[in-house]
């Protein structure tokens, strides 16, 4: 009786050892964190360059918000954006109290990231293309 205790122990024990907490799971990586930061943009529906700030969506884990988007600066709702490894999706959103309607996509390579996207004013819809280069 005493050996078949001792060996169930030695059965159960390494089980409570291999359980992981879930702090453990802190080392994945957030996909986002390569898209954090000030970036220097170039597009082709502007002749000014200017920059964007992308932060963190702290309501959304997949999710960024990018700040100064199309070079609209006092937008009370800037769009958001979701990661996904390297790409960018821009989801078709009404931003700035509902005064543009925009939507594209985008590829981080490095520290460059490649757009395509579209806005609509309302009177017009322009079709973009620009890159933000890491400031």
């Amino acid at each position: 009786m005493k050996n078949s205790i001792f060996f169930l122990g030695l059965i159960i024990i390494p089980f409570f050892f291999s359980c992981t907490d879930e702090g453990d799971l802190a080392d994945l990586t957030d996909d986002r964190e390569q898209f954090i930061g000030t970036w220097n943009v170039q597009e082709s529906c502007s002749k000014d360059a200017y920059t964007v700030q992308i932060t963190k969506d702290p309501s959304n884990s997949a999710q960024v918000i990018i700040s100064n988007f199309w070079h609209i600066t006092n937008c009370e709702n800037p769009p958001y954006a979701i990661i996904a490894g390297n790409s960018i999706y821009l989801p078709s959103q009404y931003i700035c109290n509902g005064t543009f309607d925009v939507k594209g996509d985008g590829d981080l390579n490095k520290q460059v990231i490649s757009w395509s996207y579209t806005v609509n004013d309302g009177a017009d819809l322009y079709s973009c293309t620009a890159e933000y280069t890491r400031q």
